[in-house]
């Protein structure tokens, strides 16, 4: 008895020092998503930090920052590392370009580091999804399946040191207070990541044809007025405008050229523009010698044929992107409801109506349904078209896409898309194709195919598989199916009716 006695002591005490790991095995698995953020970021200082002088953060935008407080011309059309950009981001710049240089890279990487968090997080409420704390299946699947598909991504804006991950943020962000209500406020977000880059201007017709005409001035009139501030605070002394040279020497110069011509490498740009541009000069290359030149002196026919392909593309995708989104003058549309097909469809009852959940009587059983949150659905879409239909996209500016394939991966996860068909193209088009992966040389390959700017005509067709679920667009097809019913009705003698039933 006092041996059994003893070796039951001994046992607790063998257990008692792995006791207090299980709370921290606990508290790490229910706060995964932030353990794993931590660990990125952690990851990823190091990269961003090396570069240091030779980055675009110190090259471009501090340099430009200078220009600016010294009331100097920002835009230079020959200049090496050039500044390309409106003059909002310059002006944004000078609070950390008044540190020292390394402090300042130290600072834009906190900002980057909010700013992605706030993306993601964005993103994932317009996807319908929950607290990040606790995360269980089946969400659990669709928010790491959804990082997967953009990883790829995520970290080249980080590597780039640019303001994409802000400019996604302030997208996102307004996204979201549109989802919510709050129009003006969405406006004002918009506005400030249109201010930095031209390609949302593109919420401005979707305002529009939402019945949301004040929030779409209100938009335009904040992205105006940031760009003008510069000429307020550090005027030039000749009385010239920041806002106007970049006009005339960027802007003005794009339409003047052919598609895709822009002051960097075209194997760089994976617009539309892009990657036509590519195709009519060279085709598909087999080697890098082969690679086209931005540089290169095109025919007027040539350039006639590729304004010609890519124009008649963007309106097309624009005219089927705008047609999904259903009747204007309307509100965002409540996706079809969907019965579930799982036993433990709780989690899928979350939506965007007031209520948070939907249920309706089937006999005298309730059935769940799954909500997909029309919002998200119409921003998704709108951010491929903002890729799609930019003078010049690269891969940093690609994290817009985290929206789109958590809304993806959650429609594989629901069921509403087949796994087996979307997911092996989207890795293959995506995170399988990183230069990390493949290397450099058949990277550069890769990239001159136009490999992402496929990845979002992919996301572009599984968003639209997923808006012809809207309402409107179920009550067109019941219009154009009931005169068959009609007609098959008339002519089935079973039926002991005639045309007179039909008049």
């Amino acid at each position: 008895m006092r041996h059994a006695t003893v070796s039951v002591d001994d046992a607790e005490t063998s257990r008692a020092p792995a006791a207090p790991s299980r709370p921290l095995f606990a508290w790490c698995r229910d706060r995964a998503p932030l353990v794993a953020a931590m660990a990125f970021f952690l990851a990823m200082f190091w990269p961003f930090m090396r570069k240091g002088e030779q980055g675009e953060w110190r090259r471009c935008f501090l340099r430009a920052a200078g220009r600016l407080q010294a009331r100097e011309i920002l835009h230079w059309p020959d200049e090496v590392n050039t500044y390309a950009y409106p003059p909002a981001m310059a002006m944004l710049a000078v609070p950390l370009a008044k540190l020292p240089f390394r402090w300042s890279l130290a600072g834009w990487y906190v900002v980057n580091v909010a700013a992605m968090m706030a993306a993601i997080t964005c993103a994932w409420r317009l996807t319908g999804g929950p607290s990040f704390t606790g995360l269980r299946r089946p969400w659990s699947l669709v928010f790491w399946l959804g990082l997967l598909l953009a990883s790829r991504f995520l970290t080249a804006p980080l590597e780039n040191q640019q303001f994409d991950v802000v400019i996604a943020a302030c997208l996102l962000a307004g996204c979201l207070a549109l989802a919510r209500g709050n129009d003006n406020l969405a406006a004002l977000w918009l506005g400030v990541g249109a201010a930095m880059k031209c390609t949302p201007f593109l919420f401005v017709p979707y305002l529009v044809w939402r019945g949301k005409v004040r929030a779409a001035a209100l938009m335009v009139l904040a992205a105006v007025t940031i760009n003008c501030l510069p000429d307020l605070i550090w005027p030039r002394p000749n009385g010239g405008s920041y806002l106007g040279d970049w006009i005339g020497v960027f802007l003005l110069k794009a339409g003047r050229s052919a598609p895709g011509v822009w002051d960097s490498d075209l194997i760089l740009n994976q617009s539309l523009a892009g990657l036509i541009n590519r195709l009519v000069q060279s085709g598909l290359p087999l080697s890098l010698s082969q690679l086209p030149s931005a540089l290169t002196e095109l025919s007027p026919g040539t350039t006639l044929l590729i304004r010609a392909l890519v124009y008649g593309l963007s309106a097309a995708l624009l005219a089927v992107t705008f047609c999904a989104f259903g009747r204007p003058g309307k509100g965002a549309l409540c996706r079809e409801r969907t019965p579930c097909r799982s036993a433990r469809a709780e989690p899928w009852s979350i939506g965007i109506r007031r209520n948070g959940t939907e249920s309706v009587r089937n006999g005298t059983e309730s059935v769940p349904y799954r909500v997909l949150p029309a919002q998200g659905i119409e921003a998704a879409a709108l951010f491929c078209l903002m890729l799609l239909l930019s003078p010049m996209s690269s891969k940093a500016h690609y994290v817009v896409l985290v929206l789109p394939c958590f809304l993806v991966a959650r429609a594989v996860v629901e069921g509403r898309l087949s796994g087996r068909a979307w997911l092996p193209p989207l890795l293959l088009l995506g995170p399988l194709t990183a230069k990390g992966v493949t290397g450099k040389p058949l990277g550069d390959l890769l990239l001159a195919w136009g490999l992402p700017t496929w990845f979002v005509l992919l996301l572009l067709a599984a968003v639209w598989r997923l808006s012809l679920d809207g309402c409107f667009t179920a009550s067109v097809v019941r219009c154009i199916l009931r005169p068959c019913a009609w007609l098959r009705a008339a002519h089935d003698p079973r039926s002991g009716q005639g045309w007179r039933s039909f008049r």
